[in-house]
């Protein structure tokens, strides 16, 4: 009877060692993909920016090129042609242009024998603007709105003009026998017909030559020899 006692413990113990070693492996838990950003900035995606450039334009600002282009003191065409030889339109407020020294404004040191007031307008590319001498409509084109200066013009006594842009540099002069040498600048001359116009736009050469206000000058006929007397 002891025997088979001892034989049960004995298969007993067994049966509980058998089971302690059989339990199963905890089950490991699946890797999931890491959200760490990529070390290597290689690998990060491009995005555009939306923020606008703050680098500045390398363009060069355009080149204002206004000229005083015909001159005429004529009657029924007594007035002044600006050109713009420049590719950009100009605005002429600002614009001044000064008549024999005279000056009306002993502060500012300039004459208002024209002046470009706001509204004025503005000049085209390669346009004309045509300023008429005061009371004197003739045969110059429509006038517009502060186009009209505050004195007039002759073909028989010296002038100078000057054209002035709004930072208060002369920019293009015109003498026909002005001399501060003499009592009156404004000397006597022989009076010719015509205008004094540069022989093709902006150029530098003048001519004696038919009238072409707010028109180009090349080609236009020459008034006799189309020598100016007095420059």
């Amino acid at each position: 009877m002891k025997k088979i006692l001892l034989t049960v413990l004995a298969v007993i113990a067994a049966f509980a060692v058998i089971s302690c070693n059989s339990d199963p492996e905890p089950q490991k838990q699946p890797s999931t993909p890491s959200e760490e950003p990529s070390a290597n900035p290689s690998e990060e995606p491009s995005t555009p920016s939306d923020e606008p450039s703050t680098e500045p334009s390398d363009e060069p600002a355009a080149e204002v090129k206004l000229c005083i282009n015909e001159v005429n003191g004529v009657k029924g065409y007594k007035g002044i042609e600006i050109y713009n030889a420049g590719d950009e339109e100009v605005d002429l407020k600002g614009w001044v242009v000064k008549k024999n020294d005279e000056v009306t404004d002993e502060t500012a040191g300039t004459t208002l024998y024209w002046e470009g007031v706001e509204g004025v307008g503005k000049i085209a590319a390669k346009g004309y603007y045509v300023i008429h001498a005061n009371k004197d409509d003739g045969n110059l084109p429509e006038k517009t709105e502060g186009c009209v200066a505050t004195g007039g013009l002759s073909n028989k006594k010296g002038v100078k003009l000057e054209l002035i842009n709004p930072a208060g540099e002369t920019v293009d002069t015109f003498n026909r026998g002005f001399d501060t040498t003499q009592d009156d600048p404004e000397v006597s001359l022989d009076e010719l017909t015509g205008s004094f116009a540069r022989e093709t736009d902006g150029a530098d050469s003048w001519k004696l030559m038919e009238p072409t206000f707010g028109a180009t000058n090349n080609g236009a006929a020459l008034v006799g020899d189309g020598v100016i007397t007095g420059m």
